[in-house]
């Protein structure tokens, strides 16, 4: 006999020979429309496993779940390990903790495959979702924000999405970086970005591009790379870079993440470059271990914990009053000086 307990929306789906999507439209008798025909089939296999989703029963009856979901894909590194998400977890946490919310994690996954399951949000379980630095451009985020779902983003901000969306001032962060850098005396100064489906990256290419012609400083757009959130696929950017130094006269560089950062200060030291004599480096995030490197990295503070906060009362605020306006919060950011910038090396 069938364990009931174990059936899943993919089992009945694969039953069926329907998507999980279907499923879901049956059980929640929409948003779209199903064939009578595959609905009675669907219906069938739901009755014969016994399958009853009793957290999406009372979402349809419109009772809260007291529970919201943070959806946090990632590659290669658990997310508790990863400060980024550590940070705004625990601002996060402290807010549900103190309107008695009960958490759950949709981790281990990549953002293609959130975008295959978005029936999986819409179940019931939970109240609604903060979705941790989602591409800008995804069609789940079109399709949630269409089901009227509660959802926050952090550290992305949609284009043309009406979603309430908490991130930093990504362009007044670039620009303290590369201000810093300037006024040091640097004037080949690189810009490696980060992943560009987030609005992260391009806006700190903005601020780095708009400071530049503030002081009338030329970029040298082949010092304009694109890296990697993830610093492993970082490397391959810094290399590149750093390989080409004698014809660009590199002396400094912006990264988009710490994590680039990083990268690139143990590749310059591997091949013989002292940081910050022969170059400057500034990240962005201000991640705790970074101020335990040699050097110590100079970036930008990036208040992880208050904007996890905030998005968490933000997306609380609209689970008990939907009508609520989907808002943009931006925080301020500044430089943290330390050790891996300084003035460029003088050569005679």
């Amino acid at each position: 006999m069938t364990n009931v307990a174990m059936v899943t929306l993919k089992d009945i789906a694969r039953v069926s020979g329907v998507s999980t999507a279907t499923v879901s439209y049956v059980l929640n008798d929409g948003p779209r429309s199903v064939l009578p025909a595959t609905r009675d089939r669907v219906q069938r296999v739901i009755d014969e496993f016994g399958y009853k989703p009793n957290a999406a029963a009372r979402g349809l009856r419109g009772s809260k779940t007291s529970t919201f979901g943070v959806v946090f894909p990632h590659e290669g590194i658990e997310p508790i390990e990863n400060e980024y998400f550590s940070g705004v977890l625990s601002g996060i946490l402290s807010v549900a903790s103190a309107r008695k919310q009960v958490l759950m994690l949709f981790t281990g996954m990549s953002w293609e495959e959130v975008e295959q399951n978005v029936p999986t949000f819409c179940d019931g379980r939970c109240d609604g979702f903060l979705f941790v630095a989602p591409p800008a451009n995804s069609r789940f985020l079109v399709d949630l924000s269409e089901r009227n779902k509660n959802i926050v983003l952090l550290g992305t901000r949609a284009w043309g999405i009406p979603v309430a969306t908490v991130d930093a001032d990504n362009v007044l962060g670039a620009r303290l970086a590369t201000r810093h850098l300037l006024e040091l005396g640097h004037r080949k100064i690189a810009m490696i970005t980060s992943d560009p489906r987030s609005t992260s990256s391009p806006e700190r290419l903005a601020g780095f591009r708009e400071e530049m012609a503030e002081w009338e400083v030329p970029v040298d757009e082949r010092l304009v790379v694109e890296g990697h959130y993830n610093c492993r696929k970082a490397e391959d950017a810094v290399l590149g870079l750093l390989g080409a130094r004698k014809e660009t006269g590199l002396t400094a560089a912006f990264c988009a993440h710490d994590c680039i950062a990083e990268v690139l200060a143990r590749v310059a030291a591997e091949i013989g470059m002292r940081v910050p004599e022969e170059l400057s480096i500034v990240g962005f995030d201000n991640l705790p271990h970074t101020s335990k490197l040699d050097p110590p990295l100079t970036t930008i503070h990036h208040p992880l914990k208050q904007i996890g906060a905030t998005a968490a009362h933000t997306l609380l605020d609209l689970v008990e009053d939907p009508s609520r306006d989907r808002e943009e919060k931006l925080f301020e950011v500044h430089l943290v000086e330390r050790g891996s910038t300084s003035a460029p090396l003088r050569r005679l």
